[in-house]
């Protein structure tokens, strides 16, 4: 364990696991509602006999510091949806303007000891290289992005335009940033979440992470310590096999893929949603559990930092691994800032990295740009996805994954029409429900004047 990475519990359920989970048990076979305080065997009688559930009314908020937007994008938040989190937006990282380069070789020193320190060189020289473009270009993007506001947002005012043109530039320009840049987040899970990511953490970060939070759920009731068995962790130390990461560099892509691969639906069977309320409903309400049976299978090129990053959101979507294919996105902004020579080189330095046996595959994972491109498929039901496009098509969402959901919207419609009772929902709030919901954060695009395509058009910001 280091100090790099600083976890503090905020927050958690007011009885001890114990206590909850024998009261939870307790009910399950009880005539009258059990005593709170009468306790019996948790770890013989529900732990080691898998009855888990009664461990997950047990809650902890932690605030984590410190950790590599890597080991959340393909750590905390790859797999399990079983968690609440909100993260420091990338735009108040310090990385990016202030970078301390001697705090990044520290990291990389204490989470990869058996690495060479050439090689531990080697990545900071990338990493800095990477920062440079940043920095040598973030003024002239600034200024591109500005243009680009007042042509696509006419009716922004110049406060928003002042505030958001550095904005999308620094959201552009950080696929020259690695991520092994330093975020914060709150983390808020169960018990049962907790001693199982225990078991299979799998970067040095993130069980780093992972080892401070079972620590401090054990201080605050240490009968619970036998849940956290140090034999019992798979001890992955090097997560990266083969498929996961493209063994060569392919090219730049100006724009995401999109790929529709199957779907079921039945305009008799969907129920509409015709509540104007924001809060989602549909998980929720029995009218629309035929929904469920629905569903949309995709195939996703996109950005890991930013893009796969934002995706994660969307908890109820289910997703396979991604795997890295060699290319590298060069989002509008930079593109029309003929950046693409950097990318080029920006990226073939990475490969050479990738391509060190020398150097740990984790280490390849925890330093690779934010601009990398994953592949990976997703499967989503109805109701999951008309909350997801009600999102994702506002132009609040950032450029990439707004592309992304433009493209779901157009392939889907040419086969189950676009007069089918679900297009509606695939739109954002301004459209669906005739007003903005943003109130300040309102983005200035002409609502009046759009018709249906104008909705879904290109973007450069």
């Amino acid at each position: 364990m280091s100090d790099l990475i600083k976890v503090k519990k905020i927050a958690g359920t007011d009885l001890q696991p114990t206590i909850l989970a024998s009261h939870a048990a307790r009910t399950c076979y009880a005539a009258d509602v059990p005593e709170i305080g009468e306790t019996i065997d948790v770890e013989n009688r529900l732990f080691k006999t898998g009855h888990h559930t009664t461990l997950e009314h047990n809650y902890y908020t932690f605030n984590i510091d410190g950790i590599p937007v890597s080991s959340v994008v393909f750590g905390l938040h790859l797999t399990a949806p079983f968690y609440n989190t909100d993260q420091r937006s990338g735009r108040f990282s310090k990385m990016y303007d202030n970078p301390d380069m001697a705090a990044i070789k520290n990291m990389l020193e204490t989470y990869y000891p058996g690495c060479p320190e050439s090689r531990i060189n080697r990545a900071c020289d990338y990493i800095e290289n990477g920062l440079e473009v940043y920095a040598k270009n973030k003024n002239r993007v600034t200024e591109i992005a500005r243009d680009a506001i007042h042509r696509e947002r006419p009716h922004a005012s110049e406060k928003y335009v002042e505030q958001n043109a550095p904005k999308f530039a620094q959201e552009q320009l950080r696929m020259f940033v690695s991520m092994i840049a330093p975020t914060a987040l709150d983390y808020t899970i169960d018990l049962a979440t907790l001693f199982t990511l225990y078991r299979t953490a799998w970067t040095p970060e993130m069980r780093d992470a992972v080892n401070q939070m079972a620590e401090l759920a054990i201080h605050d009731d240490p009968k619970i310590e036998y849940m956290f068995d140090p034999d019992k962790r798979a001890h992955i130390n090097n997560y990266a096999p083969e498929f996961f990461i493209s063994e060569k560099y392919r090219g730049i892509k100006t724009r995401p893929e999109f790929k529709l691969l199957s779907y079921k639906y039945d305009d008799k069977m969907f129920a509409e949603n015709k509540s104007l309320d924001t809060a989602d409903t549909l998980q929720f309400h029995p009218q629309y559990m035929n929904n469920s049976l629905m569903y949309v299978d995709t195939k996703i090129h996109v950005d890991a930092g930013a893009t796969m990053g934002q995706d994660q959101r969307h908890r109820s979507i289910q997703r396979s691994a991604p795997h890295f294919t060699g290319y590298f996105y060069l989002p509008p902004l930079l593109n029309a800032a003929g950046l693409s020579k950097d990318a080029d080189n920006f990226m073939r330095k990475y490969y050479v990295l990738r391509n060190d046996n020398a150097i740990p595959a984790n280490m390849i994972l925890t330093i690779a740009p934010y601009g990398a491109m994953v592949e990976y498929n997703k499967h989503a039901n109805l109701n999951a996805l008309m909350h997801e496009q009600g999102k994702r098509t506002c132009w609040c969402a950032q450029e990439a994954i707004y592309h992304i959901s433009c493209d779901l919207r157009r392939d889907l419609g040419q086969y189950i029409g676009q007069n089918a009772k679900l297009m509606k929902y695939l739109t954002p709030p301004c459209l669906s429900m005739g007003k903005c919901p943003e109130g300040s954060r309102c983005c200035g695009r002409d609502i009046v004047a759009d018709k249906i395509n104008g909705y879904f058009r290109q973007r450069q910001i």
